[in-house]
């Protein structure tokens, strides 16, 4: 509950004695039908809040600020009722009720605020509709390559639904490459969370697509070379941008780097020569080394025809030469019928494992090097990602009162609303019943008494 909902409790606190003033002196001045006017008062201010909550985008987050809100609405009509009947000055009346009327509205409504909370996301206002709490959102976005200069086309980003509904809460965040030649979109992405359920879709990561080719028919090793500085890019311009712009965990356990083909020995790569970046790896069908099919060729062009030189970039030699204090974790994934690619994914899960790392290795039945296996494999890598970070805590649902963790959004806020708006009919109505039964004995003691004088 935020300090907003804290301070619309305590002008209902401040009203509360006024309140229990106006109903004792309705009480012995009989005034009736001033208590059901403002009884009528409260009824209609509970239907105007379940109204606001049928049309906030995030009702859900309304929490304990609904029922400081409906408090409000409770008692202020009574406080209202002691000042209109304690000034004998109309006019002075019926300012300060509007005066004390627009207080408690802007106090009930900024208590409200987080349910209309803006999310924003590298400078971007994120809509909070219908479609984008249920799926998410995508933008591109550009990367400045601050450090590395290198040439890169837009990237593109997958903002979480789950976030989207509270974004006080910061996500783990994927970095993920494609293969070549390859867009950085977020076609398999999408694909592969939606093949695992609305779920998990709901708790997903940030995803962040980015481009390590620089255009679609350039082929760069993912180290320095003539070709740019693209390890400089994916190393220090991609996760700076990433922790200065999106709302992302900067525990590198909540990291993973992902890729497919291309991308995915680019992973492998960077994974092992940067474990104080990312604890997770994601390779997809990824080569061995870089530029393997003219592995002559790479060697010579980028590398000065030096073995030595080039076998340093080869994620297999780095993971055999390299000692991993913190954890990692390797996912490795290839297509079955993948005669080429297999073998090589085969080999560096195998390093990866010497190395230390918890390794899973999937050969997808029946695919080869193709569209299938990366949805596939991503898919695999998210069903057993996502689940760790939620036993960790760096996936949340934010704190949803009287709601159940998987309940939507919608029926969280009616949830709450109907609790408040129940509870407070049931105040009233018991004042009410109170109140017109004692009327009503008065009456017939009354005329008791009349009849037997």
């Amino acid at each position: 509950m935020g300090i907003l909902a804290w301070l619309s409790l305590a002008l209902a606190i401040v009203c509360a004695y006024p309140a229990w003033r106006f109903v004792r002196r309705a009480w012995r001045f009989r005034a009736r039908p001033t208590v059901i006017a403002v009884i009528v008062t409260q009824v209609l201010a509970l239907v105007a809040l379940t109204l606001l909550a049928l049309l906030t985008p995030r009702p859900d987050l309304g929490g304990l600020g609904w029922f400081a809100i409906g408090l409000a609405a409770l008692l202020f009509p009574l406080a209202l009722g002691d000042a209109i009947q304690t000034t004998r000055l109309r006019a002075i009346a019926v300012v300060l009720a509007v005066l004390a009327g627009l207080l408690t509205a802007g106090i009930s409504a900024l208590a409200a605020v987080p349910a209309f909370a803006s999310a924003t996301v590298a400078g971007r206002h994120i809509p909070a509709t219908v479609a984008t709490l249920a799926e998410g959102y995508q933008m591109a976005v550009h990367i400045p390559p601050t450090a590395s200069g290198f040439s890169s086309r837009d990237a593109n980003l997958f903002v979480p639904s789950g976030w989207i509904r509270d974004p006080s809460t910061t996500r783990p965040v994927v970095i993920m490459m494609m293969g070549q030649p390859g867009n950085p979109t977020l076609g398999a992405t999408l694909d592969a969370l939606h093949s695992l359920g609305t779920e998990r879709l709901d708790d997903a990561p940030f995803v962040l697509v980015v481009d390590q080719i620089g255009a679609i028919d350039k082929n760069p090793p993912c180290s320095n070379t003539s070709a740019g500085q693209l390890e400089t890019f994916l190393a220090e311009d991609v996760p700076n941008w990433v922790k200065a712009e999106l709302p992302v965990s900067h525990d590198r356990a909540d990291w993973a780097i992902a890729g497919f083909s291309h991308g995915g020995e680019c992973a492998a790569y960077l994974g092992a020569t940067h474990p104080d970046l990312w604890a997770n790896v994601i390779d997809i069908s990824g080569p061995d080394k870089p530029g393997e099919y003219r592995s002559d060729r790479t060697r010579a062009k980028y590398y000065g025809n030096d073995e030595a030189e080039y076998e340093k970039y080869w994620p297999e030699k780095i993971l055999a030469s390299t000692r991993y204090d913190q954890p990692m974790r390797g996912i490795f994934v290839a297509g079955a019928e993948d005669e080429h690619f297999r073998p090589q994914v085969e080999a560096t899960a195998t390093a990866a494992e010497k190395a230390g790392w918890t390794v899973t290795y999937w050969a997808v039945p029946g695919e080869g090097h193709s569209g299938p296996t990366l949805t596939k494999g991503l898919a695999t890598a998210y069903n057993q990602l996502i689940p760790i970070w939620l036993a960790s805590g760096a996936i949340t649902s934010g704190d949803r009162f009287l709601c159940q963790p998987d309940q939507p959004n919608r029926s969280c806020g009616v949830t709450q609303v109907t609790a408040v708006a129940g509870t407070i009919a049931i105040v009233d109505l018991g004042v009410l019943a109170v109140f017109l039964s004692a009327q009503l004995l008065v009456f017939f003691r009354t005329r008791g008494r009349r009849a037997v004088g």
